[in-house]
């Protein structure tokens, strides 16, 4: 489908554009739509939405997430779904060679970027800062109006098993891994002013994209909360990604503290508040019978 409205990328830099750009918008907001309706209508799944969360289609957001399962993006699609534009993720440059999935995801204009290694840059020091040109110039289209940018920061879906060998020092989460976004932040200058942090809470301890599918999904709970930069992070100068990446790993590691450990209050909160709820319908059923 989303390769037919193609032709309409042949409309950038014309009077046209605007037109072009709200049509893949509709496109992307009709297919989350679709997903919604399947969702709910058919495997009956009940997205608990955070209904605090505020309306902002003006500026640009950075949305982070923790990230349990390939589910946790059609939660999130639900919760931002009317309430901001829906999120474009950095790609690897490398996947827009993938089939069909590179070349949507460059028609509904995601960003690409490309990192070099420490390694390729001593071998070939003129790339040095190519990286961030190269990212800068995929980033055009997003530029021209608010939109947002998501990031998994732990890189990974968090498991049992993952949490062990990282020996992550969180109680809920893996080790962040910040110069993404740092690199997020160096490419759209004083773009971005706070983080949407949006935490998935799920009830059932372990849960899988079949779960979803097969309506086996117990409550999933949506938490946000705006997260202020600090004015440090958002002076002309600094640089992120570059020569102030030891002072932003050090604030962006006290941020992952505080999720993590609000977290594990409200997950402990919603798993306490299902297992009254259930002791509460057993005891009625025996009741009744």
């Amino acid at each position: 489908m989303v390769h037919l409205v193609s032709p309409l990328l042949l409309l950038k830099q014309s009077k046209y554009e605007v037109f072009a750009e709200q049509s893949f918008d509709w496109l992307y907001n009709g297919w989350v739509a679709s997903n919604e309706w399947w969702f709910h209508h058919v495997l009956g799944v009940e997205w608990e939405l955070d209904d605090n969360m505020q309306t902002d289609f003006q500026h640009w957001n950075l949305i982070i997430a923790n990230h349990r399962s390939w589910v946790d993006v059609f939660a999130i699609f639900a919760q931002l779904r009317g309430r901001r534009p829906l999120p474009r993720v950095f790609m690897k440059q490398a996947l827009i060679w993938l089939p069909l999935v590179g070349t949507a995801t460059y028609i509904m204009g995601f960003p690409f970027m490309k990192r070099y290694t420490k390694a390729q840059i001593e071998k070939n020091p003129s790339l040095a800062g190519k990286d961030l040109a190269t990212t800068k110039r995929s980033c055009r289209r997003l530029l021209k109006r608010p939109n947002s940018i998501m990031s998994f920061v732990e890189g990974t879906r968090f498991s049992d098993i993952k949490h062990q060998q990282q020996e992550s020092p969180y109680t809920c989460l893996l080790k962040p891994k910040a110069g993404g976004v740092g690199f997020i932040l160096q490419t759209m200058p004083q773009t971005i002013k706070q983080i949407t942090d949006i935490t998935v809470l799920y009830e059932q301890p372990n849960i899988t994209g079949w779960d979803l599918l097969c309506g086996r999904i117990g409550r999933v709970k949506m938490m946000v909360r705006e997260v202020a930069l600090p004015n440090t992070l958002l002076a002309p100068d600094y640089r992120a990604s570059d020569k102030d990446r030891e002072h932003f790993f050090a604030w962006f590691n006290l941020y992952w503290q505080d999720k993590d450990m609000r977290m594990n209050h409200q997950l402990n909160a919603l798993r306490d508040d299902s297992k009254v709820a259930g002791k509460a319908f057993t005891e009625g059923k025996t009741s009744a019978e």
